[in-house]
């Protein structure tokens, strides 16, 4: 697995642990570039129905929880066979390492731990799933003291009626909770009791219970009361070790009824000065150790150069005689219990697939009755059956206890994470890490937002889509060349048209000057018009008033011709203020020379006419 890629963006590094089921390794995540931990499936149980579907609750019961003091679930695949949960990377030692290493811990110490622990499994028991495996070996401890609660791979919601598995006993042995052991109901308390055990090894350096089997071990937590943590360590605080036996307690009733009731208590406890100052001394660790390895007596029998006796030949044919009538009554006793006490069996149907009224319906067809003991969400439609315990083909007695139904909620929803405002990279990111797919992707102008930013999404923001939905999202290609509109400078004087044009990002563009009666450096025109469409930095030509025109006045001397007798002189001019005829009457030749007054205003230009035929034309200027 070293090396090995999997979902295209976890890069194995390194083993970092395992246990009977599945293999932890440390990881890269090359799309988010961080290191995370991955629990591998064994090879070996990859096509066992049974451990897949623990290997996937695990995935599921962990994600639907977030808390500080639980691992976080990132993410779950399958490829090539290979079933994976990607899971926050926490560095430190469990618990059961420092047990080895330091126990009995200080009850200061083992409290604050405890706490930690409580409040992950509220997080938990709120969220109706129960853990079932609390032991040393799933907490881990950072370097900070922060707890994490890790390993939800039986975690069943709080209907889940039983613990057995194929015949063999799921969870470890030593921490099981009576009621597990016996296949019975499970819930909250469960988790208390496997919580108790965890408290009487860290502050003993012991388990309460321990046997050759864990057969052995289940039946003492049924049959057995522990020793009291004060028969081994003499002095310990009596407030503490109260609310450890109340915790490991047989019967559920008699143990605290919710974490947050334990949490209560230990926090009284921390601030007993008893419980405070008392640290267990290195010579009752030593005696605690001992004790674990006290050797058997050996019996006499066996010792060296013994040599039987008659007394010992007439106690074995005693003894042979009693195991032969007891061998008979036993067979006699399964006899009769077989003939008055046998249950029919009945094969168990497979009702995967069918809805939960139907299955029920069939397994009651059998004679026998069933249970949801869990709603998960699933790619199945809401109310399918898409597991079942025990499966469909097995045997069992017509009283077994009801059957567990595992029922779809359907596809797990999600609220859609905001895109508008991301950067597209960031936007995809969010897309993938909220386990949506990336959908069309579309480029729009936008005045608001820069090129490359997400401007739009669909579904909107908030809204709660099955996981795995496509989101679709525009990106922004920034602003259009930008239209102005040439605003109205006419009226204004020239530098205030200047400023007016510079504000606007345009350029003054040719100055022309006229007279008019409108005040000097006033502008009178412009080109373009005001409201015109134009780009930023585009020239705008003004006309600007010179003054009110001046005006000239002057008289023309104009020699008339000596024929005909009598004809029309007709006098026009032009000037700024336009062309007009100023003078237009009979004339004799003996009128010659004829003077007329002009007026004009700038460079006048004057044409003759005699009888409608150009007699001359000149420019007078000033």
């Amino acid at each position: 697995m070293i090396g090995k890629t999997l979902g295209n963006r976890y890069v194995v590094l390194e083993e970092i642990g395992g246990g009977g089921m599945a293999v932890v390794y440390k990881a890269r995540c090359t799309l988010l570039n961080r290191i995370v931990a991955i629990k591998v499936l064994r090879s070996e149980y990859s096509h066992d129905e049974n451990f897949v579907m623990r290997f996937r609750r695990e995935a599921q019961a962990a994600a639907s929880l977030s808390h500080p003091n639980i691992v976080n679930i990132y993410d779950v695949g399958q490829e090539d066979g290979i079933y994976y949960i990607v899971m926050e990377y926490v560095e430190g030692k469990t618990l059961k390492e420092l047990i080895r290493q330091e126990a009995p811990l200080s009850p200061s110490k083992v409290i604050e731990i405890a706490k930690q622990i409580c409040d992950a499994l509220e997080c938990a028991h709120k969220n109706k799933i129960v853990h079932r495996d609390i032991k040393p070996h799933n907490i881990i401890i950072t370097p900070e003291g922060m707890v994490k609660v890790t390993d939800f791979g039986i975690a069943r919601a709080s209907t889940g009626s039983t613990i057995t598995n194929t015949g063999g006993l799921i969870g470890s042995a030593h921490y099981l909770s009576p009621e597990q052991a016996r296949g019975g109901f499970v819930d909250e308390r469960s988790d208390i009791y496997s919580l108790g055990v965890l408290l009487y090894e860290a502050l003993t350096g012991r388990v309460p219970f321990d046997g050759d089997s864990p057969v052995a071990v289940a039946l003492k937590h049924i049959q057995e009361e522990p020793k009291l943590i004060s028969q081994l360590i003499p002095g310990f605080p009596l407030a503490l070790e109260k609310i450890v036996m109340k915790c490991i307690s047989k019967s559920p009733d008699e143990r605290f009824q919710k974490v947050s009731e334990l949490k209560r208590e230990l926090t009284k406890a921390e601030k007993n000065l008893e419980v405070l100052n008392f640290k267990p001394s290195e010579l009752e660790k030593t005696m605690i150790l001992e004790s674990e390895h006290l050797k058997k007596p050996v019996l006499k029998s066996q010792e060296k150069g013994r040599k039987e006796s008659p007394n010992f030949l007439r106690g074995l044919a005693v003894a042979l005689m009693l195991v032969i009538l007891f061998a008979a009554f036993s067979y006699l006793g399964m006899v009769i219990a077989r003939k008055y006490f046998y249950v029919p069996e009945v094969m168990v149907p497979n009702v995967i697939g069918y809805s939960e009224e139907e299955a029920i319906r069939k397994l009651q067809e059998k004679g026998l009755k069933a249970e949801v003991i869990d709603r998960v969400f699933s790619d199945e439609p809401a109310g399918q059956v898409i597991d079942q315990e025990p499966k469909g083909g097995t045997v069992v007695k017509i009283n077994h206890p009801p059957i567990g139904l595992i029922v779809s909620k359907g596809p797990k929803t999600q609220g859609v994470p905001r895109l508008i405002g991301l950067t597209e990279i960031d936007a995809i990111n969010l897309i993938e890490s909220n386990k949506f797919k990336v959908g069309e992707r579309k480029e729009e102008y936008s005045d608001e937002y820069p090129e490359g930013v997400v401007i739009d999404q669909n579904p909107r923001e908030g809204l709660q889509v099955p996981e795995g939905t496509e989101i679709s999202y525009v990106v922004s290609l920034g602003p259009r060349e930008k239209k102005i509109n040439v605003p109205l400078l006419i009226g204004k004087d020239l530098e205030e048209a200047r400023k007016e044009l510079e504000n606007n990002k345009l350029n003054l563009g040719k100055v022309d000057f006229k007279s008019s009666d409108a005040k000097k450096n006033t502008v009178i025109d412009q080109d373009p018009k005001p409201g015109a469409e134009i780009k930023e930095q585009d020239a705008v030509n003004l006309i600007v008033s010179s003054g009110p025109p001046e005006v000239k006045r002057v008289n023309i001397s104009i020699p008339l011709p000596a024929q005909p007798p009598e004809f029309t002189v007709k006098i026009e001019i032009t000037d700024e203020l336009g062309t007009r005829v100023v003078y237009n009457k009979r004339h004799t030749p003996e009128d010659s020379p004829l003077v007329v007054p002009i007026e004009g205003v700038g460079s006048i230009k004057v044409r003759i006419w005699i009888d409608d035929v150009l007699y001359s034309e000149e420019n007078l200027r000033g």
